[in-house]
């Protein structure tokens, strides 16, 4: 609690990062505009994980950027060690970055004999010794309560929206989809930014159909597995008709996919197959985490409707890049990264940089003063004009606090900034 009863400056501040992903945590670090923390992680000779802190860290705010996704249990404990290490060397504060959050799906018992296991990580990091921690866009949002300290959960949505609407041509006759059921409110946050229409894909017979062998029917089939695999899945039309309902139409529509993370892929091969069936055009897959595992690549491959796989880099995408080619978007987010970490250093409010569609705190010191411009540009467009600025026209009708907020809000949080 030292860092809220002084003044902050990058001095005490210092960045650390695992080995998880270093070319995220260099980008963070060049950004904030300090340099990365030494310490050095290895192997005994037993396989057990070594953490030594090379430089000073007392008194200082300590940041420790690990994810999860890439060997996650040689990350788990390499930042329990990190976080330790500090803790004993007598650091001010510790804050965790986590951009994808290890074990995020075990935030349920899945059988009566399963640990919770989110819960159970949860509890050892707190125990060794952070006080903070962020993750971006959690599997389910009762992760948070799973912590007795502050978590800021932030969201990937406003670089969704800033990609979709400067990368798709008709975005605005777009319609948004949701997987299933879990992914609903992802999808509509995106749809009710961006004023789309929105649909939603009723899966509830996923499991039963994945499970069984379903024999050729007498009708068109729809294959659920890729060619030359050695399990003859099928999914006739009439069983998505019956099985798997959409709400909301995307007959000749393209479509814009949106779910939390990319793991097997089944769940989008699905969903691909099914808005096939029912008419829709081009696809656009977005989701937070690319973890791609097991039959990812292949399921995604050979989808004939898919025109993008849009992630982020919360997880290294290098071995992506050359399964999927030119299929594979990634969005950065370092910029959010680093603004959070700016502002939580200088005890700044960080709900500007998650928030989808609504109204920030105009009490916010960086952006009033932009407020301030965007209101007096629309009150006197002539002046903008003059100087060549203008943004056809449009005068000073509709002219008032609630167009600079969003021009404000939206510019400021979707391409971050750090200032000192």
């Amino acid at each position: 609690m030292a860092k809220y009863f002084r003044k902050g400056s990058r001095s005490s501040m210092m960045v650390l990062g695992g080995t998880s992903h270093p070319e995220l945590t260099a980008k963070i670090a060049r950004k904030v505009g300090v340099k990365i923390g030494k310490i050095d992680l290895g192997k005994f000779k037993n396989g057990e994980t070594a953490v030594m802190l090379q430089d000073n860290v007392r008194d200082k705010d300590i940041y420790i950027i690990q994810t999860g996704g890439v060997r996650s249990n040689d990350a788990i404990i390499e930042l329990l060690l990190m976080i330790n290490a500090c803790k004993l060397a007598s650091a001010a504060s510790i804050t965790l970055i986590t951009p994808y959050y290890p074990y995020s799906k075990g935030d349920q018992k899945s059988s009566l004999r399963s640990p919770i296991t989110s819960k159970l990580l949860a509890n050892m990091i707190q125990k060794s010794g952070a006080e903070h921690i962020m993750m971006l866009d959690p599997h389910s949002p009762q992760l948070v309560g799973f912590f007795d300290i502050p978590v800021d959960s932030l969201k990937v949505e406003p670089l969704f929206c800033t990609w979709i609407t400067n990368n798709i041509p008709n975005w605005r006759e777009c319609t948004v989809v949701s997987p299933d059921e879990g992914s609903a409110k992802r999808s509509t946050m995106i749809a009710n930014y961006l004023e789309l229409e929105f649909a939603m894909i009723h899966n509830r017979h996923k499991k039963t159909i994945s499970s069984r062998k379903l024999s050729r029917e007498q009708t068109p089939a729809v294959d659920l597995e890729p060619p030359g695999s050695d399990v003859s899945l099928k999914l006739t039309y009439r069983m998505v008709e019956r099985l798997m309902k959409i709400s909301g139409e995307v007959e000749g529509c393209d479509c814009i996919l949106v779910d939390d993370m990319i793991d097997t892929g089944s769940t989008m091969q699905l969903a691909l197959d099914v808005l096939r069936a029912h008419g829709a055009g081009k696809v656009y897959i977005f989701a937070a985490h690319g973890v791609f595992s097991g039959d990812a690549f292949e399921n995604l491959i050979h989808a004939e409707n898919l025109e993008k796989v849009v992630v982020t880099n919360s997880i290294p995408q290098e071995t992506s890049r050359q399964k999927l080619g030119s299929l594979l978007e990634v969005v950065d987010i370092s910029g959010i990264i680093s603004e959070y970490i700016r502002r939580c250093h200088y005890n700044e409010s960080v709900s500007v940089l998650s928030d989808v569609g609504g109204e920030f705190d105009t009490k916010d010191q960086l952006l009033r003063s932009l407020v301030r411009q965007e209101m007096e540009r629309e009150r006197h467009p002539e002046n903008e004009e003059a100087a060549g600025g203008g943004c056809g026209g449009g005068g000073a009708e509709g002219a008032g606090p609630g167009l600079a907020v969003a021009r404000v809000r939206r510019g400021y949080r979707l391409d971050s900034i750090c200032w000192d």
